[in-house]
């Protein structure tokens, strides 16, 4: 693969396989087809969260550029719908395309500002390019239909429109992949795109612009906006061009952008927190479910909203199968993102191992045991990572069972029936409804299950059931529309009803 050097403003594929460590991106905001700087010249650093080094320096934008690009985005906004919806798909597979050509490098790019391994960083530039390509197939499907009417004299056809500017907020453990969610669907409806990356991560974000530029999408059509999250997110919320709000991010931050957004009626789609139950019965394959497990709970460490946030195991295979994973994560190793010998990298910043040891400890307070922690080297920041940890004899009611832990801790619960399970997840534990598993063999239980639990992604022996022709969401509080598949082309599109009488 094609790496990216950055000269004196210009990007090219390196032609020398070792230059990939030289990536630079253009670390300025993108507004109307122009890499600009923040009216104040202010930026803030970008951190490697392994070791803490400066990676690069993003600018730090306000109320003024913001507003610039939504202007720009208006602006582009009639000529991009008028567009024929293969004219978009062309735009859509050449950022697919380039994506693709630029793979290690982007992730290369997203290692180092999020943590991830590079094997990870692959698949997730993977992901990301794939929505682009569902996309373009998706955007020619966008039909209408003729609905019949009592008069004959009448016809009643409905057509579906783009429902105009977007303005989106990004999370920090998707830098590629969850704008490109979001801007996929987008461009493939017709609208128009102002984005607001983490402070944490939005080199990605700015690597995707020179992506988009590249394939020749319009100035103004996306556009890139960092900086000052409350300032920025207020014109998003406040300009009464932007239609819609699409946000990945925490459920305390989706009801604020919920009840901000109400003042104005406009649009959400809302991909927020979870806290998906990994449910084995008895009659499981004891074996793959464990290898699943330990696949879900580790990749980036955790810090994935779908992964599994507590481990609930029938009571007579209970001992056996947690000995099972405490063996496979002994396999592990965490260690520094450029090993290739490291499985589980960095958390996002220290903070977070701060929160995360602080909920652990607590839950130890309250009569909780660490049934496996794997080791950590002494040669790695100990207040930037956090070992894969393993916590048993912890109840129900525990605050770690409760919340998203957004690291690689996994609460384990014995249960006895599948009337227990369920009675918990549907009738006591109702804040979150995003994802849960269940492994069985048994297509009965497996049935109930389906039956009963209410989450937006519900994986039966398959701890991976997303791709981006699926739809990706949840319920409750974890959110409002559906990101990906046929359905995720629906948040960015209008219905118009046309009646006409001969």
């Amino acid at each position: 693969m094609n790496s990216i050097v950055h000269n004196a403003g210009t990007l090219h594929p390196a032609t020398n396989p070792a230059d990939r460590e030289l990536i630079d991106f253009p670390s300025r905001l993108w507004i109307n087809g122009r890499w600009v700087d923040a009216e104040s010249g202010k930026t803030f650093a970008v951190e490697n969260p392994a070791n803490g080094q400066i990676v690069g320096n993003a600018p730090f934008a306000a109320a003024p550029e913001t507003t610039a690009a939504v202007e720009a985005a208006v602006e582009a906004m009639n000529g991009w719908r008028r567009k024929s919806p293969i004219e978009r798909a062309g735009y859509l597979t050449r950022i697919h395309d380039l994506l693709m050509e630029y793979r290690e490098s982007l992730a290369l790019l997203r290692m180092r500002e999020q943590g991830g391994t590079l094997e990870g960083c692959r698949a997730a530039v993977d992901y990301a390019a794939g929505f682009f390509k569902w996309f373009a197939e998706e955007a020619p499907r966008i039909y209408g239909r003729t609905i019949p009417h009592p008069d004959p004299a009448r016809r009643v056809r409905i057509e579906y429109y783009p429902i105009g500017v977007v303005g989106a907020l990004g999370p920090w453990n998707g830098p590629l992949s969850s704008v490109s969610k979001k801007l996929a669907a987008a461009l493939a409806a017709g609208c128009t795109f102002v984005f607001k990356p983490a402070t944490l991560t939005p080199l990605s974000a700015f690597a995707l612009a020179w992506i988009t530029d590249q394939a020749g999408l319009p100035p103004g059509v996306f556009n890139v906006v960092s900086g000052d999250t409350k300032a920025i997110g207020q014109v998003l919320l406040n300009h009464e061009k932007v239609r819609l709000i699409a946000m990945t991010g925490s459920t305390e931050v989706g009801q604020y952008v919920a009840h901000e957004a109400g003042k104005q009626i406009k649009r959400l789609a809302l991909e927020l927190g979870g806290n998906a139950p990994f449910i084995i019965c008895a009659d499981a394959d004891l074996d793959q479910a464990a290898e699943d497990l330990v696949w879900l709970k580790t990749i980036y460490s955790g810090q994935v909203c779908v992964t599994a946030n507590r481990l609930l195991v029938e009571r007579s295979i209970y001992e056996p199968f947690v000995e099972r994973i405490c063996t496979l994560l002994a396999k592990h190793k965490v260690g520094m993102p450029d090993d290739p010998q490291t499985t589980i990298g960095p958390m996002i910043c220290p903070d977070e191992v701060t929160r995360i040891k602080n909920l652990v400890d607590e839950s130890l307070a309250a009569g909780a045991i660490i049934r496996f922690q794997l080791p950590m080297p002494v040669d790695i920041p100990a207040d930037r990572f956090y070992p894969p940890t393993i916590l048993d004899n912890v109840r129900p009611n525990m605050r770690i069972c409760n919340e998203e832990i957004f690291g690689p801790v996994l609460p384990v619960l014995p249960f006895d029936n599948d009337a227990e399970v369920i009675r918990h997840e549907c009738d006591e534990n109702t804040t979150y409804g995003l994802a849960a598993y269940v492994y069985t063999q048994s297509m009965s239980r497996a049935q109930l299950y389906a039956d009963e639990l209410d989450v937006g992604i519900l994986g039966i022996n398959d701890p991976r059931p997303i791709t981006p022709a699926t739809p990706f969401g949840g319920t409750k509080l974890s959110g409002i529309g559906r990101e990906g598949g046929s359905e995720g082309i629906m948040e960015y599109l209008e219905a118009r009803l046309i009646g006409m009488r001969f």
